[in-house]
């Protein structure tokens, strides 16, 4: 089960999260993430507290003491971005006390390909990504953490897969009109193959939705034009959001353009 909250922020730390009325500019909240043995596609909902996009892959998660920390990828939790080509891998890496490389501070995250250090790496707002639990490992609970963005977000889409989320603490919904899709560029087609496509991770399989055009002449066209529909269910627009917390692919055709998607935040409405 996954837990949204919110809170105003009187200083630069958590700590001063109270729920005594204060004035405050800045908005933090936290996610509390149910975490499976396996794959997990995760979202950055927030960003750091100083404004920027960018959030330290240290600092993506907050409950530390809930992580696996191994001697390799295999034996601990893991963190993979997309970066519209391939992957990169993390994993978190036990402090050992006679390891001439040990982290003085304890576990750290380490880029797979540079394990003796910890990362400085960071990932967007707005990214979703893959959280990985050892198989032999217990379900658990993860806590990402971070300032909420009053501002619209702009994010690019590349032909082919790009693995995003809501860059808000929201449900991302596809039919609500609060993207406008046409203006976005989205691709529309008669089936998931030609269309711009979501596809949602349930720890199992994936839900796949595609951007539907419209046509006068279908029986089962959709009056107000182009509609996202659950490819089990074409002949409807979907009524189906994104939880906040969870990431997904989203694929152009690899013969379209590049584009960008515009998600407004409901803070701003």
């Amino acid at each position: 089960m996954k837990k949204v909250m919110i809170a105003a922020l009187a200083a630069t730390s958590f700590a001063a999260i109270s729920h005594a009325d204060v004035t405050s500019s800045t908005v933090v909240g936290y996610q509390n993430i149910a975490i499976n043995p396996g794959f997990n596609m995760i979202a950055l909902n927030f960003q750091p507290l100083d404004g920027t996009e960018n959030i330290s892959i240290q600092d993506f998660i907050g409950n530390k003491t809930d992580l696996i920390a191994g001697t390799a990828a295999g034996n601990s939790d893991r963190i993979q971005v997309w970066d519209g080509t391939a992957f990169t891998t993390y994993f978190y890496r036990q402090y050992k006390a006679n390891n001439p490389n040990k982290f003085t501070l304890g576990p750290a995250w380490v880029k797979s390909t540079a394990a003796t250090v910890p990362t400085t790496d960071n990932v967007k707002r707005g990214s979703g990504v893959w959280f990985a639990r050892p198989e032999t490992a217990s379900a658990g609970t993860i806590t990402v953490s971070g300032a909420v963005n009053a501002t619209s977000k702009t994010h690019d889409i590349l032909a082919g897969f790009n693995m995003i989320s809501s860059a808000f603490p929201c449900d991302f919904k596809f039919n609500d009109g609060a993207i406008d899709w046409v203006a976005c560029g989205a691709v529309a087609g008669t089936a998931a193959g030609n269309s711009d496509r979501i596809q949602v991770w349930d720890g199992t399989a994936f839900t796949t939705y595609f951007y539907r055009q419209y046509k006068a002449n279908n029986p089962n066209k959709f009056t107000l034009g182009p509609a996202w529909v659950k490819s089990t269910a074409a002949a409807v627009p979907t009524t189906d959001t994104i939880p906040a917390g969870k990431g997904f692919w989203y694929a152009r055709p690899d013969s379209s353009e590049a584009g960008t998607l515009v998600e407004t935040s409901p803070l701003a409405q």
